[in-house]
């Protein structure tokens, strides 16, 4: 793996309006779930929820609790369309510029030029997913401050504020792993197409026709094999108890979706045209 590369890469991801403005995007909805929390607390209540024969102590509204909420709004569709567009520009955008004809007449490797972009584009999946917690966890607490961990949709599960803290740090973590598979996905698309607003819109709409096909009762017996079936690996760990079992079977799946997508990039990269 080539330093000079990696750097090219990195210096060429930051130097782009669109990866700010992604950045910026999470933050003004994670204000946004932060303002709404505010206002809706009521919703929230889990005396209200679980009736008056019960006195609850403490609130359910706290940094955590707002933590998780940014998950279940964001991972689902905004951050997977915003890693798209930046991931989905990395190949096709410089061959359209003609940018990448001048990068492959340097005395470098194909391979070497790929591996440097997917390293980059899983890095910036990776940013973009914990800036999401950061900024949740941190409004949270300035709004809200620490507390325990109420998820009122599963039964009512509460977890305490060290074991939330736990989970919501395990379940970014498998959320970053689950947007470095929608990163491979873009950057795959991207060696195929030479535009690179074909390239995301296919990655969206690859992800938006999958999870279509998996709400469809006659494809139930396709959707274990999914790739969004299991994009949201992180709800998981928010159950009363792991099954592990599950959360390997769903790792495994994005694992093998990301080296798919990865080696057919790099047979694609390696034999097409490029230089002309």
């Amino acid at each position: 793996m080539s330093l000079a590369a990696l750097r090219g890469e990195f210096s060429k991801l930051y130097r782009q309006r669109i990866t700010y403005a992604s950045f910026a995007v999470i933050l003004v909805l994670v204000g946004l779930i932060t303002w709404g929390s505010h206002h809706e607390r009521e919703r929230f209540d889990v005396g209200d929820a679980l009736g008056p024969q019960f006195i609850v102590a403490g609130k359910s509204v706290t940094a955590l609790f707002v933590a998780r909420a940014a998950m279940e709004v964001a991972l689902t569709v905004l951050v997977p369309v915003l890693i798209a567009v930046v991931v989905g520009a990395m190949v096709a955008g410089e061959r359209q510029l003609g940018t990448l004809r001048t990068l492959l007449s340097r005395p470098v490797r194909r391979g070497t030029v790929l591996v440097a972009k997917l390293i980059v584009g899983w890095s910036f999946a990776v940013a973009l997913t914990l800036f999401l917690g950061l900024t949740a966890l941190g409004l949270g607490q300035v709004v809200f401050g620490w507390g325990d961990l109420v998820i009122p949709r599963r039964g009512l599960i509460v977890f305490d504020s060290h074991t939330g803290l736990v989970r919501v740090i395990q379940a970014y973590g498998l959320a970053c792993a689950s947007m470095c598979a929608v990163a491979s996905l873009g950057l795959m698309l991207s060696t195929v197409f030479d535009n690179p607003l074909t390239a995301s819109g296919l990655t969206v709409a690859f992800l938006l026709v999958s999870g279509m096909v998996g709400l469809m009762p006659y494809f139930e017996a396709i959707k274990p094999h999914l790739l969004t079936t299991h994009l949201d690996i992180y709800e998981q760990v928010f159950a009363a108890s792991i099954d592990s079992r599950a959360l390997w079977t769903s790792a495994a799946y994005l694992g093998g979706y990301a080296l798919v997508a990865v080696a057919i990039a790099m047979v694609v990269f390696d034999r097409r045209d490029v230089t002309c």
